[in-house]
Order: structure tokens, then C-alpha cells, then sequence
């Protein structure tokens, strides 16, 4: 790995305003939050503005490192009002945390004097500083060295904290008690990457001695994909079955669970963000940048077995998450459980 860039000091107007962005996908905006506590820590006077698409956006609507929201919903005519909008700000920086040809021409439209993201392809023409991802590096880490680009030592890799908010808390309570009766386990089996899910059978297969090892286990729904929860829930009778809820609401819900066994996804790095003892099913992606958080508490990442070979071959059909075993995920909740909350 080739050593970091120096920092020469900062590089923004103490007052000057950051967009930081990351358009897509909740679980990757939790993965952020890091780098937007730094940043604030860092640069204590300027307003922090972060732009995604609506529903991601609603992951951090409670955040109080976030002075404004930016949605940005998808279409030629929203992305232009919205560019126009944005460029009227006079940001001090923006960085990009996702470089989609969307999202770099949004940061180039800022006409922001300093501009951070990825150099992929004619995308690197829309940034003032244009980095190389190193692979294998955390997703926490890859965001925290953007602060470099401002003139700003990063700090060291940190869990996220999600904020939750009382009224949303308290009706999650509710809801937990009408679903589970007292404490109880999550299990979250569907991605939006359907070759991440944990199949139904082995889903099952552990569904029917966990009730007795640990109590009551809730499967929650994925509303963009809700098949997989109902088809594991119908193989035991008496599961208790979450219907979909929205975004805020299911972070109220979740925060009330004694642990969360669930695939890699939005859910598992909201259950750590909340400091639930969280253990993840990892199959085709790689843990070490997309789950970096055993240090941090209570957290294990199950990884199927190695060989898949649909893992070395991005149009191949994966199998590999059918190989995480039910003993495998009851010796990775018992650890979690016995070192308990952060």
C-alpha cells in the first residue's frame, strides 16, 4: 500500500460550506457517517449539506452532523434544477463518495474550487482531486482519507452511530412488543442483490432450533424483495413476520432487538449504527471493505466458504451463501451476545 499524501494544512475558509454525497443505497450512507463526524470535528464552523436520492436520504435524517439535506431524485429535468440549486450554494469542497457519471456531474456543477471523488474513467475530469481506491481497504477508511483533500488528518476508523429519534423509538417499542413479546432475535435474510441472500433452506433449517437456543426470532421484510422473509416464515409455523415498514420506522423497530443475524446490506450496518450485536452473512463481497467492525463491539461477519467460483466471476450465478451453515451463525450470535452492547 503506498503511503498516504501529506497534509499541508486546511484548505477551506473556516466559514466555507461542504457537500459531501453518496447518491445510492442506505447501508452505504451509514457508512459514512465517520467521515461526516470528522469532518465536522475538522471544520467546526462551516454547514455540512449531504445529497442522495429520497429513500437512502431518509437513513440520515436525524443525523446532527448534517445541517442540510439535499434530495435528489432521478430524472434529466430534477438533475438540472437540482444542479442549478446546487452551484448557487458557492460550496467550499464537495466530495463524492460514489462517482457515478450522476453524481460527477452534479459535484462538477458546484463549481466548487475544491472537488473529491474517484478517478474512474472520463468521470476523474469532474474533480480537483481525482483518487485511486486502494482495493481490499475499508469502505470507513477509503471515506475518512477524503479529508485529506481538505487539508485535514483523518482519524482513525470509527463505528457508525445512527441517531434515532424518540417518537420513532417509542413507536418501534410498541411494535416490538406486538410482534415479539419481550427480547428477541432479527433475522433479515434478503439484499437487494438477490446472490447476497441467505437461501431459504438454511434459513429454515436454523429457524427451527432457534426459538429454543435463543428465544423468540422476528424475520423482518424486505419491501423491495419480500418473498424470501414469507417463504423462510412459512417453513416454521408460529415465526413471527414483520411486514414492511418504512425506513424510519424499521430503525425504530430494530434498535429494540437483543441481536441481528442478517445478510449483507442496509440492515447490517444499521443494526452496528445502532449498537445491536449484529452478526452478518457475507458470501460474493468482501467483508474487510464492507463490514469492517468486529473491533468496534460486538459484531461478527459469517462468511461462507471459500471456492465460490462465482465470486471470481461477476456474471457468474452465486452459490455461495447457501454454504453458511446454522451452527455456523449460532457460534458467531453466541459471541456476539456474551460481549453484548458497545
Amino acid at each position: 500500500m503506498t503511503a498516504p499524501p501529506p497534509v499541508s494544512g486546511p484548505r477551506l475558509a473556516p466559514r466555507a460550506p461542504v457537500l459531501v454525497t453518496r447518491l445510492r443505497f442506505a447501508g452505504d450512507l451509514i457508512l459514512t457517517l465517520p467521515l461526516l463526524r470528522a469532518l465536522r470535528a475538522a471544520h467546526p464552523h462551516g454547514a455540512v449539506h449531504y445529497l442522495a436520492e429520497p429513500g437512502p436520504l431518509d437513513a440520515l435524517a436525524a443525523q446532527p452532523e448534517i445541517d442540510v439535506h439535499w434530495p435528489a431524485p432521478r430524472g434529466a429535468a430534477h438533475t438540472l434544477r437540482l444542479a442549478a440549486a446546487l452551484r448557487a450554494q458557492r460550496f467550499g469542497a464537495v466530495i463524492d463518495l460514489f462517482a457515478n457519471p450522476r453524481s460527477a456531474l452534479l459535484t462538477r456543477a458546484t463549481g466548487a474550487p475544491i472537488r473529491i471523488g474517484e478517478a474512474r474513467r472520463i468521470r476523474r475530469h469532474a474533480y480537483t482531486e481525482a483518487r485511486r481506491l486502494v482495493p481490499g481497504r475499508s469502505a470507513l477508511e477509503q471515506h475518512l482519507d477524503a479529508l485529506r483533500g481538505l487539508g485535514f488528518e483523518p482519524p482513525p476508523a470509527s463505528r457508525p452511530e445512527l441517531v434515532v429519534r424518540p417518537g420513532e423509538s417509542a413507536r418501534g417499542l410498541e411494535q416490538w412488543h406486538a410482534m415479539a413479546g419481550g427480547p428477541g432475535i432479527v433475522l433479515h435474510l434478503a439484499a437487494t442483490q438477490p446472490e447476497k441472500d441467505w437461501p431459504a433452506a438454511p434459513a429454515a433449517a436454523w429457524l427451527q432450533s432457534a426459538a429454543q437456543q435463543w428465544g423468540t426470532v422476528v424475520v423482518t421484510t424486505s419491501p423491495a424483495r419480500p418473498e424470501p422473509a414469507a417463504q423462510a416464515a412459512r417453513a416454521v409455523p408460529g415465526t413471527p413476520l414483520v411486514p414492511p415498514l418504512a425506513w424510519r420506522e424499521f430503525v425504530g423497530f430494530l434498535q429494540h432487538a437483543r441481536a441481528v443475524v442478517t445478510v449483507d446490506g442496509a440492515v447490517a450496518h444499521a443494526a452496528v449504527a445502532l449498537g445491536c450485536p449484529t452478526v452478518a452473512l457475507f458470501g460474493p463481497t468482501d467483508p474487510a471493505v464492507w463490514f469492517p467492525y468486529e473491533a468496534f463491539g460486538p459484531y461478527r461477519c459469517v462468511r461462507a466458504a471459500a471456492g465460490c467460483p462465482g465470486c471470481a466471476h461477476a456474471h457468474h450465478v452465486h452459490d455461495c451463501m447457501r454454504r453458511i451453515t446454522p451452527g455456523a451463525v449460532d457460534a458467531a450470535l453466541a459471541q456476539v451476545l456474551q460481549r453484548g452492547a458497545p
